[in-house]
């Protein structure tokens, strides 16, 4: 339960953040941004606690050969995202020098990555709570990535915002076009967020998603349940199935 609650508040965090930054967050949310702090500090307790549980009488699914280590393999994972949320955090003091239309171009790609990124984090703390592995977390790491290169592709477009078009007219009341070009300096802030969402999603991927399959592989996690459904139904799905094309082909004739 309590490798659980570090990768739960992740989730939390980096939701938070997000919202935050883009002004749609609640007080609620603003607060459950703070724990990762918590994430941070957990080591020595981790370290404790898995020593403890090697004392244990074996009991459920704990035997005694339970790889406890591969938890402690989570906790640095969960602390090395909680990292990535703490400089996330400290864009926040200057999300208000940001244009309004610059954070507009970057404001759905920003939510559906953090969105992506949290159903992952919720469905790896499922997984390791459980101690089920999940028929989900492929189809939800795929959809981060996605949400990562549509993030991407918007930044590549950023550049063409920094060009202002305004419009004036002379003494004549003869309509002029006047191009500025808006400082780089005004939007670093912003690409420098969205470029550690990009990172907290790789650091997801390549340490939260690995570590826990390594759990769910070494401690023999149970398969979810469509995946252990017996062999008869898929046959009589397909049967059925058949049967359909079957009908049409003579409704045909």
């Amino acid at each position: 339960m309590y490798f659980f609650l570090i990768i739960i508040i992740i989730f939390f965090s980096l939701k938070g953040c997000v919202a935050d930054y883009f002004g749609r967050g609640d007080e609620e949310s603003k607060k459950s941004l703070q724990g990762y702090k918590c994430v941070l500090n957990s080591k020595t307790s981790e370290e404790a606690m898995a020593n403890f549980a090697r004392w244990e009488p074996a009991h459920g699914r704990f035997n005694f050969r339970h790889p406890w280590k591969n938890y402690l393999k989570i906790g640095m994972s969960s602390r090395n995202c909680a990292y990535c949320i703490e400089t996330l955090t400290s864009c926040l003091a200057s999300k208000n020098k940001v244009p309004e239309s610059i954070k507009k171009h970057l404001e759905a790609a920003c939510m559906n990555l953090s969105t992506s990124s949290s159903n992952v984090i919720r469905e790896l703390a499922t997984v390791v709570s459980s101690m089920t592995r999940s028929a989900k977390i492929n189809m939800a790491v795929e959809d981060m990535k996605s949400a990562v290169l549509e993030l991407q592709n918007d930044l590549k477009s950023l550049p063409d915002l920094l060009i202002q078009t305004h419009e004036h007219k002379d003494e004549n009341k003869a309509a002029l076009s006047e191009m500025t070009i808006m400082p780089l300096i005004e939007i670093m802030p912003l690409v420098s967020f969205a470029s550690l969402l990009i990172e907290m999603a790789s650091r997801i991927e390549e340490n939260m998603v690995k570590t826990v399959e390594e759990l769910a592989e070494s401690a023999k996690f149970k398969q979810p349940e469509d995946e252990v459904k017996p062999k008869h139904n898929q046959t009589s799905n397909k049967i059925n199935a058949s049967d359909d094309e079957n009908m049409t082909v003579l409704q045909r004739v």
